[in-house]
């Protein structure tokens, strides 16, 4: 294994629609790569309970059911193994961006007074938490994240044109997609990079999308750092197929 500082990113799980086995695979993946760093890349918290789609006249809205429960658990159960990695939770479209809405038209008197910190247990797990609306974030070497804005139908195009929007190399979710997007500036030297790293949800929960362009799977990154202080981050997209997914040579399955 590698010296250097190793990273770890999952996005777009859903809770509580979720998949279970990839989920656990990417647990073990934590468990076994030990990462110093840990991106969670939005979409955690699927926050259906206050989606639009499900409010109605006969629905009743707890905040807290469902995914916002299972987040929790996740947050914790990623701090008991790396205590010390350098983590950080950027919301998605789902989640807090969504349950923060739905209080500002239905009970605008509890507008600040939930934390979106505390709901998830971010602040006692040690994530540093990142609003939906703020820019992308610059980690490691050239590389930013963020959950994503743009969507388009096909495999790189979303993070294309985040990547061209905010002109910086980025890591995102949303998409539900996985894609390596790079382009090169001759001139002047330049070179961007785009990663959409795919998802950990059940996509026969979802029933918003009836044909689902989507892949499973996940991100890591070896993070060198030279004799002069820079760093350079080498991104590599980890595919799940049935349940199975290959890290560093080391084979996963649920």
């Amino acid at each position: 294994m590698s010296n250097d500082l190793r990273w770890l990113f999952c996005s777009d799980v859903h809770f509580p629609l979720h998949d279970r086995r990839s989920v656990e695979l990417w647990m073990k993946v934590l468990k076994w790569w030990k990462p110093q760093a840990v991106d969670l890349l939005g979409d955690i918290d699927d926050a259906d309970s206050t989606s639009r789609w499900a409010i109605g006249p006969e629905t009743t809205t707890n905040i807290l059911e469902g995914g916002v429960t299972d987040t929790r658990n996740f947050l914790a159960d990623i701090h008991a193994i790396v205590p010390d990695a350098d983590k950080h939770f950027f919301d998605g479209n789902h989640g807090w961006y969504r349950h923060e809405k739905y209080l500002a038209k239905n009970a605008p008197a509890m507008v600040g007074l939930i934390d979106p910190k505390q709901l998830y247990g971010a602040d006692v797990t040690n994530f540093e938490w990142h609003q939906y609306e703020e820019p992308p974030l610059k980690r490691y070497g050239d590389i930013y994240c963020h959950h994503g804005e743009s969507i388009s139908k096909h495999s790189a195009e979303s993070v294309r044109n985040d990547v061209l929007n905010w002109g910086v190399s980025l890591m995102r979710g949303h998409s539900h997609r996985l894609g390596n997007y790079n382009i090169t500036y001759p001139i002047t030297g330049q070179a961007l990079r785009g990663f959409e790293i795919g998802n950990l949800c059940d996509a026969s929960l979802m029933d918003y999308d009836r044909s689902p362009n989507w892949q499973q799977g996940f991100a890591i990154g070896h993070v060198e750092t030279d004799s002069s202080g820079t760093q350079r981050a080498h991104i590599q997209l980890i595919e799940i197929h049935d349940h199975v997914a290959y890290v560093d040579g080391k084979r996963f399955s649920t």
